[in-house]
């Protein structure tokens, strides 16, 4: 069973690990006590024993220390750090006055923090070979030095393995179901989160829905635009542009961001934002706040995707009017200082600006929007997002002649219900007179 969120394994097998790295760092101490245990009559351990030991963990604790927090070998690391400590016990084991039994299924049970059921089997199997080899030189240990427990090795080793097999049987299968139990949780846990999830990102596509009760030219706008970046970012994938920004995951962020670009909008006034005609400069300076307006709004959004989404939302809004040569606004920031989404934002904010028809404004045919991108290679839009858009034409038209059909009707009443508002002569409803387009 995969578990859902991949960043969240993640986090947690570094956890784990940093757990395991802390422990074997402490398991130098081992050498040294028993050093002095034994010097103090409580042990009777050599001094080579001891100095062994101290050879044995220095190397593996230092080994995991480096995997760990230089490499970032974590995979790695949670097979050697619990396979080590394994060892080291085994190594323990193996002397007749040490005894090492409990904590073999220890290493087993930490195991299963890791929420990885193959882990689990695979140390536990480890563990108990390990345990089983650690038993026969603790039989040779003590048969040498003539103590009357051990008659022969072989007794020895039989009589003590049968009794450790039918314990470690009853440690594998509770650390085995421990293991699954967890998982199966934990992954129940993730789906309910996930959906949750995916029902935040639903409501942000109920964005343009919104704001077209508010001003339909706008919720159509944002529903293309959308689309166009959901393309261009494609594209840039496609064609091997930021590729190692733009995986799958971050696309789909970055669409489901683009509902939110225009938000900004909702705070200009009915009768700004519904002018049939072209702007006065004073009209126009408020429409220029709506990127300020839309930065408040999606910074009191509640944190999705980790405050992943919120971040690209963000930047979209605020970012999305900025040119690539510094002279846009609100910041008048200039080239990759402006983030990537909203470089991808600008250009499908300015395609369907260009192919969709206005009060104020005919609509250009594809061609015509090509040539203006190109145009504006460097100083509007950054080159590589250029190549993107002309590599989609044949694309762009398609989509931008589906969205025509499907919403001119709408674009109509919309037109003449603003032209009967700026004359004062509202009706409580209408037909639509003469098509505007073609």
């Amino acid at each position: 069973m995969k578990l859902a969120d991949e960043d969240l394994m993640s986090e947690n097998i570094e956890s784990i690990n940093k757990i395991t790295t802390t422990i074997l760092l402490f398991s130098n101490l081992l050498g040294p006590i028993f050093y002095l245990l034994s010097y103090f009559g409580v042990f009777s351990i050599s001094t080579m024993v001891c100095a062994i030991t101290v050879c044995l963990v220095t190397p593996f604790s230092i080994i995991h220390l480096l995997c760990v927090y230089k490499f970032n070998l974590q995979k790695f690391s949670m097979y050697f750090g619990l396979a080590g400590m394994s060892l080291i016990l085994g190594f323990l084991g193996s002397h007749f006055h040490v005894g090492i039994y409990i904590s073999y299924s220890l290493i087993v049970f930490m195991s299963c923090l890791y929420y990885d059921t193959k882990l689990t089997a695979f140390i536990a199997v480890f563990d108990y070979i390990v345990m089983l080899v650690s038993l026969w030189f603790k039989g040779v240990d003590g048969y040498a030095e003539g103590n009357p427990y051990v008659p022969t090795v072989a007794h020895y080793f039989i009589a003590m393995g049968a009794g450790f097999t039918l314990e470690y049987f009853f440690v594998f299968l509770i650390a085995i179901n421990i293991s699954k139990r967890c998982r199966k949780t934990l992954q129940h846990a993730l789906d309910i989160n996930e959906q949750l999830r995916n029902t935040q990102l639903d409501i942000m596509d109920f964005i343009p829905k919104i704001l077209e009760s508010h001003e339909v030219f706008t919720g159509h706008h944002v529903r293309h635009t959308v689309k166009y970046v959901e393309m261009i970012a494609k594209e840039l994938k496609r064609e091997g542009v930021y590729a190692d920004i733009l995986d799958d995951q971050t696309i789909d962020l970055y669409a489901h961001a683009a509902n939110l670009h225009d938000i900004g909008k909702v705070h200009i006034p009915d009768n700004i934002l519904n002018n049939p005609g072209k702007f006065t400069p004073e009209e126009y300076a408020m429409m220029k706040s709506h990127p300020e307006e839309g930065k408040k709004l999606i910074m009191a959004l509640p944190r999705i995707k980790h405050g992943q989404f919120n971040e690209i939302a963000m930047q979209m809004a605020y970012y999305h009017h900025e040119k690539y040569d510094g002279t846009g606004y609100p910041t008048g920031i200039s080239g990759k200082a402006i983030p990537l989404c909203a470089r991808i934002m600008t250009a499908a904010d300015v395609l369907d600006a260009l192919l969709s028809w206005r009060p104020y404004k005919d609509r250009m045919d594809i061609d015509q929007v090509m040539q203006t991108f190109e145009e504006g290679r460097g100083t509007h839009f950054e080159p590589c997002i250029v190549d993107a858009v002309l590599s989609l034409k044949p694309m762009i038209y398609m989509v931008s002649q589906d969205f025509k059909t499907k919403e001119i009707e709408e674009e109509e009443k919309e037109y003449y219900w603003r032209q009967r508002l700026k004359k004062g002569k509202l009706e409580a409803s209408s037909s639509p007179e003469a098509p505007l387009h073609s």
